[in-house]
């Protein structure tokens, strides 16, 4: 018979009550190993859809700059909360590809968090008027004025990279930004999954930025205009569209209120969702994909620090041409095929820079397949080593060879040789990087192959204590040297080196 990559089958065996009923047996592992976050995100959307008003219009009148009165409603922010759950669910998505694409394991808190703080921080620019100033400088300042279509392309397009490329790229790389600096304070485990440490971390922090900019705008600025318009047409009845766009001409801002909640009762926000689904499943080579390739460079400071400044002044220059290039085909009204080519270009280079941030991380040994870019971008091979920072010389005889010794794990003896590695159920506490893959392996040393050593698997900070004493924190993906009297504080459990 094959011998089977599992072993055996026991066909002859009773089955057992947790295959019979295998929640019972698994029920605690759903929340570690499978995707039941998104599914019951899933399921919350669906019902909070159903509920009664949930496609009701809802009406946020916007005050002039000065707070002198109210400009022409047409530029109110109109919603729903049924737009509002099925923007933010597009949004998820779309970060989500990018997360499987991107391979490393981040907090999904601290990506909510950059994605809250940058739609939060565009909703007071919209409604308050925060930070008018900001636009000012960008848009009017060094832009010299607002885009106009009429201009050659070339003009136009520097007017948009000048203008919106500068003001929100930099908007979009605050959260990042902010997390390189604060990740000075945070401890190492924290800091590995929370801070900024490597490009990596800088495209998911940046397209989750790109993603809260994103929704913001679309919900406050694209799809209500899109609703104003629409209802102010169903307003209108069975009037000719001519004669309804010159009475239009002629209404005041209190008759236009009027055709609006009058055409709103007749088409309700339902209306909405074609061009919201329109604006929001083109955030992976939208705002997105420019937040994340700037926060990948911004990423690449932290590593380089000595080149800090230029690297960010090329990123910053890098994530405003393609958004410049694709305001100014939409503009221009170019067609479809162009558009779409200004599209794929964009996916490209946040796809380069996911591979070059792959190849070049501290971490690639840890890292998960990318999902969507193939699998040339599997980690290296677990041997290589990313040592810990030597706190001590080596003493003579300390160091471990093949067979020479055991690892003790909790009430576990294992014979420490290469290749050796411990499955999360034999480490209790311990998450593997990969789903289902180890949390700790016995690797060579490439320079020394007889000296042996634990590499670091899991998602945890380990706390290793040499035979003499001294005390040192090992990372994921860094390594331990293996000697006599070696103690390893795993977290829920302890290890020795006997």
């Amino acid at each position: 018979m094959a011998k089977r990559p599992g072993g055996a089958m026991a066909q002859s065996a009773a089955p057992t009550r947790s295959q019979l009923i295998p929640i019972v047996a698994k029920w605690r592992e759903l929340g570690k190993r499978s995707n039941f976050a998104p599914v019951l995100f899933c399921i919350a959307a669906f019902f909070a859809m159903t509920i009664p008003g949930a496609s009701d219009p809802i009406t946020i009148p916007i005050r002039t700059v000065d707070g002198a009165g109210y400009i022409d409603p047409r530029n109110w922010i109109y919603t729903s909360w049924s737009l509002i759950i099925v923007g933010l669910f597009l949004t998820l998505a779309s970060l989500s590809m990018v997360y499987t694409m991107v391979g490393k394991r981040k907090s999904w808190w601290v990506m909510l968090g950059a994605m809250s703080f940058t739609a939060y921080f565009l909703w007071l620019f919209k409604v308050d008027h925060d930070f008018v100033w900001l636009y000012n400088l960008f848009h009017l300042d060094l832009a010299g004025g607002e885009p106009d279509s009429k201009l050659p392309f070339i003009a136009l397009f520097v007017q948009y990279f000048l203008g919106a490329g500068f003001f929100e790229e930099t908007v979009k790389a605050l959260p990042c930004l902010a997390l390189v600096l604060a990740a000075r304070h945070m401890s190492p485990q924290l800091r590995a999954t929370a801070g900024v440490e490597e490009p990596l971390d800088g495209i998911l922090i940046g397209a989750a930025s790109g993603g809260g900019f994103a929704i913001v705008e679309t919900l406050s600025q694209y799809i209500p205009h899109y609703l104003a318009n629409q209802w102010i047409l169903a307003s209108f009845g069975n009037t000719p569209i001519l004669t309804a766009l010159q009475t239009l001409v002629q209404m005041n801002g209190q008759q236009l209120l009027q055709a609006i909640q009058a055409g709103s009762k007749i088409m309700t926000t339902g209306i909405g969702f074609y061009p919201l689904i329109l604006r929001s499943i083109d955030l992976a080579f939208g705002h997105m994909a420019y937040a994340g390739y700037f926060g990948y460079f911004i990423g690449l400071s932290v590593i380089k620090p000595g080149q800090r400044w230029k690297i960010l002044g090329i990123g910053l220059v890098s994530a405003s041409i393609p958004h410049a290039l694709w305001d100014t085909v939409a503009d221009k009204e170019l067609g479809a095929p162009i558009e779409a080519g200004v599209a794929l270009l964009a996916f490209a280079i946040l796809a380069a820079a996911v591979l070059k941030a792959r190849e070049i991380s501290p971490n690639r040994t840890i890292l998960q397949p990318s999902m969507l870019l193939g699998s040339q971008l599997m980690p290296a091979p677990v041997a290589a080593w990313h040592p810990a920072p030597p706190a001590a010389p080596a003493q003579p005889g300390g160091e471990m060879g093949a067979g020479s010794g055991r690892l003790r794990v909790g009430a576990r003896t294992l014979v420490i040789v290469p290749g050796l590695r411990l499955l999360e159920h034999q480490a209790p506490g311990l998450a593997a990087n990969a789903p289902g893959g180890a949390v700790a392996e016995v690797t060579r040393n490439p320079q020394d192959p007889s000296v042996l050593g634990l590499t670091n698997l899991s998602s945890a900070v380990w706390e290793a204590v040499s035979g003499s004493g001294v005390r040192r924190q090992i990372a994921p993906g860094q390594t331990v040297k293996l000697g006599p009297g070696l103690k390893i504080d795993f977290g829920a459990i302890d290890g020795e080196v006997c």
